[in-house]
């Protein structure tokens, strides 16, 4: 649960202003001691869309997309990245969950007739994607919503 950083009490991750003083708590719960500039803009960028939902998105610009919704360095190195961030346990998840969405791409492919070498590599970018298209949101929700579940 994140604090506001006015007066001290315990914010909600959901609502934009502190109940106790009234402060804004979309600027201000950013302000976590530790944080890059770069994860800063980041979770500023995802709080500017309304949250990990992103029920906002459409405030955002296309390059704000863009930051807050692909990770290279998660799409590089996925479960290791998200290990060395602190995540295992969401790590794992998406590990479990990309071999399902791997098997079911197969599956797929093959009904359809489309086990070419092409469909192949297709199918190895999806446990890359799931990565990297996860890992900021996660990341916020660990850092900001002390959030840690498994997915």
């Amino acid at each position: 649960m994140p604090f506001c950083q006015q007066c001290g009490s315990q914010a909600s991750s959901t609502a934009h202003f502190c109940f106790n003083c009234g402060a804004d708590v979309a600027a201000t719960a950013i302000a976590l001691p530790g944080l890059s500039s770069g994860w800063k803009t980041i979770f500023a960028a995802l709080q500017k869309g309304g949250g990990v939902e992103l029920p906002q998105s459409i405030e955002l610009s296309l390059a704000e997309r863009a930051l807050v919704l692909f990770n290279p360095w998660a799409f590089l190195f996925g479960p290791f990245y998200y290990a060395a961030k602190g995540m295992g346990r969401k790590a794992l998840s998406l590990c479990l969950l990309a071999a399902l969405l791997v098997c079911a791409a197969r599956l797929l492919f093959g009904a359809l007739g489309l086990q070419s070498l092409m469909a192949s590599a297709l199918v190895c970018f999806i446990p890359s994607a799931l990565f990297a298209t996860r890992a900021n949101i996660d990341y916020f929700k660990k850092m900001v919503l002390d959030d840690e579940g498994w997915y």
